[in-house]
Parts: structure tokens; sequence; C-alpha cells
């Protein structure tokens, strides 16, 4: 024993953790709505929360004492509404502000703190008739390699999630064989299954998956339904398909052991999943987008409106306030009031922060492709969601919360704020962004001899002449991705 060497190492690390509370969580949904789904959400909030209120004229100050003489629940106070806000009492509403808007969220979303505690459009502030709208429809490839290049540095992990996102179905699963993909890639198969992991993360719900049980099982977890329905709905499936499919229930609930009541809930959940993920995105049907900003050139540069139209101007209402104010509240009473006057904060600080991110965002934008908002296409620069983060100050997700679905109006029409970010190639004259680099290769083919045509090769020997390096594969891919035939397909076309 005295031969033993005990060796006892103590050490420390310091470590940061960032925890999201559940309004931080309802601030970053409200920043990256776009604004149809933004009218919704205040729609249902107002309807739920009674300490805010429609502001009819402006919202620049609160309800008025005396409307509510007759009411005897609360302490009579006659301070005006600008002592009332100020003062230090302990349940005063200020404290309450400097609670719900500490610390920790100002350095996560990176904004100071706001004094005013009503939210006021700037619908009234411009002459922009923001009814304009035009059909838009992204595709399933679109939607998720966004997604793809917002989550995925490494490249190889890129390539993988590439090939996996261009190999999905038209209904959106993945039936590739595995071990024939990974021979194609040239890459191990942990690896393979880690990438294809993080796509199954991605929107719509159940995208990539195998088999429909996978599918709707995922739906069904997204859902946040307790785990043990997850369980139940994942058993019916594997073992009672057939039963299922044929309306007997009765033998589905006796191999279960389930009350009749629980099975009617996992019906429930599995008609609330989509079966085919993916065909949300092909089709004819037209989604009518409404712009959340508009750019407008002026004299020197451009003008940002951000689009708050069908967003009523909101404020607390001083009713509650006085209330939370007063002494003859139970404590019942007084928690539940400032726990509805917490989250209305909440919601107005989201507003504004939401409005105020847009426009820095956009604006850094517009002063950035200024060249392509003027000129179009040919003009778009290599730009980066790291460019414009280190520009606005944000954090890079936020920068992604806010382009994210959202859509600007400009005189060459609507543009999807994520289509302003481009990846670049290496050329003579400097970086030349895939958006660029895929117009030249359409007009040289536009403009090609109909006899002969132009070869993916020809094309990459053209665009080293004018200086642009770039390989035969990739002139293929982006060729594919505008939907341009082949040369032996094009000549088959014109004859």
């Amino acid at each position: 024993m005295n031969n033993i060497n005990q060796n006892l190492d103590i050490k420390t690390s310091l470590q940061t953790t960032v925890f999201i509370t559940p309004q931080m969580k309802q601030s970053l949904a409200i920043l990256q709505m776009p604004i149809l789904e933004l009218e919704q959400e205040i729609s249902a909030i107002l309807e739920e929360n009674p300490v805010l209120e429609v502001a009819e004229d402006g919202g620049d100050e609160f309800n008025d004492i005396e409307d509510y003489d007759d009411i005897d629940n609360y302490e009579s106070n006659t301070q005006d509404d600008e002592v009332i806000e100020k003062t230090s009492d302990d349940d005063n509403l200020n404290n309450l502000v400097e609670k719900v808007t500490g610390d920790d969220w100002d350095e996560y979303i990176g904004y100071e703190k706001l004094d005013d505690i009503s939210y006021k459009s700037n619908n009234d502030e411009n002459n922009f008739d923001l009814e304009q709208v035009i059909g838009a429809k992204e595709s399933l490839y679109e939607h998720l390699m966004y997604q793809l290049n917002i989550v995925v540095t490494d490249e190889t992990k890129w390539k993988i999630g590439e090939y996996i996102i261009g190999n999905l179905s038209e209904d959106g699963y993945f039936r590739v064989d595995f071990s024939q993909a990974c021979e194609e890639l040239n890459v191990s198969m942990e690896l393979f299954e880690e990438v294809l992991s993080i796509i199954k993360t991605f929107t719509p719900s159940g995208i990539a998956s195998s088999t429909l049980q996978e599918c709707i099982i995922t739906q069904i977890k997204d859902m946040k339904c307790d785990d043990v329905y997850v369980e139940f709905a994942s058993e019916l499936l594997r073992d009672y398909s057939t039963e299922l499919a044929a309306f007997k229930y009765d033998d589905i609930l006796k191999g279960m052991s389930i009350e009749r009541d629980t099975f009617d809930y996992l019906l429930s959940l599995i008609k609330k999943t989509d079966p085919r993920p993916g065909l949300n995105f092909t089709g004819g049907d037209t989604k009518f987008v409404t712009p959340d900003v508009f750019i407008v050139p002026n004299e020197e540069n451009f003008d940002i409106i951000v689009n708050d139209k069908g967003i009523p101007n909101i404020r607390l209402n001083n009713y509650y306030i006085k209330m939370l104010q007063g002494t003859n509240l139970d404590s019942e009473a007084k928690s539940y009031i400032k726990d509805k006057v917490k989250n209305a904060v909440w919601v107005i600080e989201s507003l504004q922060k939401r409005q105020k991110a847009i426009y820095k965002v956009v604006k850094a934008i517009a002063d950035y492709q200024g060249d392509f908002l003027q000129n179009g296409i040919t003009s778009l620069k290599p730009l980066k969601l790291k460019d414009i983060a280190e520009v606005t100050g944000l954090h890079e997700s936020t920068v992604s919360r806010v382009t994210s679905g959202k859509y600007a109006m400009t005189k060459h029409g609507l543009i999807e704020l994520k289509s302003f970010f481009s990846k670049s190639l290496e050329s003579e004259s400097g970086d030349m962004s895939i958006g660029v680099i895929k117009q030249k290769i359409k007009e040289l083919i536009d403009n090609e001899d109909k006899e002969t045509c132009l070869s993916d090769q020809r094309i990459v020997e053209i665009m080293e002449e004018k200086g642009i390096k770039i390989a035969r594969r990739t002139v293929a891919k982006y060729r594919d991705e505008m939907n341009i035939p082949t040369m032996s397909q094009r000549r088959r076309l014109r004859r």
C-alpha cells in the first residue's frame, strides 16, 4: 500500500454559458418572423395578455387615470404618467422593465436597453404603397441549401450535405444506399451519417427521412409532446400498421394495452404530420409574399423603410400598472399582473428590436450591394453573413434570423434578403459572386451558335480567357441549377 502513489489534481476551468429563457425565445421568434406571421402573432398576444392594448392615438402615452375613477381595487395616485413611470417603488414599472431587460439579454442580442415602453409602427412615416405583392416560389433544394450554408462550415461536410440534398426525392425522402453514397463521395460512413443527421434537423420537419415511419415520428417529436406519446406512436406505426390501415382499432388497443382516448390522441398527432414534406416546394401553386422592407433609391444612396403595416401601435394598459402599484391586491393577483406586465414589456421591446435589427441589417446590405440594387445581378458582390455581422455589431445568428424568410421590395422587384448573400470564385479582377458567374454562363449559352452549341469544357475555356477560374463540374452544376439542358440536349431541342 505504501508503494502506491496517489496523485490528486484539482483543476478549475471558467466557461460562459448562455441560458435562453422563454422570454428570449419569444423575442428571437418575433425577430425571425416575416411580416404576415408577425401580424398573426401580435393578434394572438393581444387576445391573451390584457396588459397590452392597441393605442389608437399612436401609443406615446399611457391611458389617463381618470378612465378608472370607478374602480376600487387600486390605490389612488395623483402623479402624472411621466412621474409614475420614474418612481422608485419596488413594484413600479421601471424596476420591472430593468429586471426583464437586464445585462444577459443585452449581451446576447447586441442592443442597448430601450426606455420607451410602447411600440409605434412607422407606417405613417412614408407614403409607399405597402400592398404590393409578387408571386415567389422557393425550391426544396434552395430552402435546404440555405440552411446548410448557415450550419455547416467544414468543406467536406458541406459537400456531403450538398450530395444528400441533391439526391432527395421529390417528396423529400433520402433513399440512396448509404454504402453507395460513401463510395461516391469517398468518405466514411460515420461522417456521412453525421451530416445526414444534421440535415434531418432542417425544416420542413421530417425531411431526408428514409422511411414513412421515421418521417412521421420526427414530426411528432418536433411537436414537443411528451416522450411517452412519441414511444406509443413509434410502436403503433412499427407494429400495427396493418391493423391501422384496416381500421382494426380494437385489436390495436388490446395489443398496445392503451385506452381509447390515448389512441385517439395518437391518431390526432399522426394526422397533423405531413407524409411528403418535400411536396410543399413543388408544383405550380404560387405563394404570395408581402415585402418586409422597402429599399428606395434617393439622391445619395437608399432609404430603408421597414414594413410595419398591419402591426398596431401598442402600449401597456395603465389600469393594470395602477393596480400593480396599489396595496389592495392579494399576492396571487399581484403575481399574475406582474407576469403579464413582464411579458408585455418583452413583446414591446422585441418589436422595437426587430424593427431596429431589420433596418440595421438591410441598411448595411444596401450600402454594400448598392451596385447590384442599381444595375442588377451582374453587379452582385460576394457577401457573407459574417460581413454584415461585423458592420452592424450584431451576432451572426441574429443576422441570419433577420434575413431568413424576409423580402425586400426594390426597383428590380421583390428580392429575398438571403439572395444578397453569395459565395465567390476567384478571378483576375478579384473575387466574383456565384450569382454573377451563373449569369455569365447563362449569357454564353444564350448567345452560342445554335448549330454547334457550347460544351461545358468550352465554357470553362472561355471563362478562363476572361480571367475566371472554374472547374468543368462546377459549370455543369451551375447549369443544372439554372435548369439549362446539356449541349447535346440543346442541339436536339433546336433541330
